[in-house]
């Protein structure tokens, strides 16, 4: 039979739904990404903060179940392990003196305890390791479908350059939660499987909540950042070169402002660091006695900051469809 004879056919196979089709992008992404050494190292690492503050929660318990005596030793213990720099210590609102406020109650203590340990986590170890992976993952992630022209690829299905964009952002957000919001989360159910009784919840119930919202403050910005640097060349490095830049010369800037500069905290100046902005906001969210000021400014910051790099990454991914 001559091939003209059949003519057009209508697919009789299965057909995945529209508002699905960015999945296949983010998985495609997601399984080229983990064939990377370097990030399974960082993800395993990056797990071990929150393995030492459930060694925490567990002293903690102890602490309230023991006598006078043992609870005195186990409380030293965990002071000393939770202690920080005295010119630190008025950020983190007494941070050694949390278990000494005997005018608290019980609810209420461990509800500044377990605040307490999530701010040490989502300030210190975890924005550090999520700088690394968000720079191991998202440069190539657009900059190699500029360079090799896939876009003549993926655009000649029925996928909308958002899909594309949700897609590409899949892949970084899923990594991303993987640092920040699964430890977060496993270090809130071990508090709640080592606590006397599940009455616990009713002072704590709010923390996953605020975990989520300091999450998606310290991830989805720079994640709208470092695809808006992957789109803007063909070459990977360079917008690597770019992202780490950001911060680095960000965070020095920061300290030199903060030495040499008159402005406060509600200037551009102050507020060049975007470690030190988006670490505040999701201090903050998590406990909203943390002194962070500026609060309102670093916010909208954050909101220009995501609105521009969108912006810039629809433009740049739209280009190839303009004729």
């Amino acid at each position: 039979m001559p091939i003209h004879d059949p003519g057009y056919r209508n697919w009789q196979g299965h057909t995945t739904p529209a508002a699905s089709r960015w999945l296949v992008v983010a998985e495609t992404g997601i399984q080229r990404a983990w064939r990377s050494s370097w990030l399974k190292r960082i993800l395993l690492l990056a797990w071990l903060p929150g393995v030492s503050l459930g060694l925490l929660v567990f002293l903690y318990e102890q602490m309230q179940a023991q006598d006078d005596v043992s609870s005195k030793a186990i409380q030293g213990v965990v002071l000393n392990v939770l202690e920080v720099p005295q010119s630190a210590r008025e950020q983190f609102r007494d941070f050694g003196g949390v278990l000494s406020r005997r005018n608290l109650s019980p609810g209420e203590e461990r509800h500044l305890f377990w605040s307490l340990l999530l701010l040490n986590l989502f300030r210190h170890s975890q924005p550090l390791l999520l700088l690394q992976v968000v720079g191991l993952i998202a440069p190539p992630l657009i900059s190699q479908d500029i360079r090799s022209r896939a876009f003549l690829l993926y655009f000649s299905r029925p996928l909308a350059p958002l899909q594309y964009i949700l897609g590409k952002c899949s892949v970084v957000l899923f990594y991303s939660l993987l640092i920040t919001l699964a430890p977060a989360l496993l270090l809130f159910v071990a508090g709640v499987l080592l606590s006397p009784g599940l009455d616990v919840l009713a002072a704590t119930w709010d923390l996953p909540l605020r975990i989520l919202g300091a999450a998606a403050v310290i991830t989805i910005p720079g994640t709208l950042l470092a695809l808006a640097l992957s789109s803007l060349t063909t070459e990977s490095r360079f917008a690597a070169a770019g992202w780490f830049a950001i911060w680095i010369f960000g965070w020095m800037l920061r300290q030199t402002a903060g030495l040499f500069s008159a402005a406060g905290p509600d200037s551009l100046v102050w507020n060049l660091s975007l470690f030190h902005v988006t670490t505040d906001v999701a201090g903050r969210i998590l406990d909203p006695n943390f002194l962070a000021p500026g609060f309102g400014f670093q916010v909208v910051l954050l909101g220009v900051l995501c609105a521009v790099s969108l912006a810039v990454l629809h433009r740049r991914v739209c280009a190839p469809l303009q004729v």
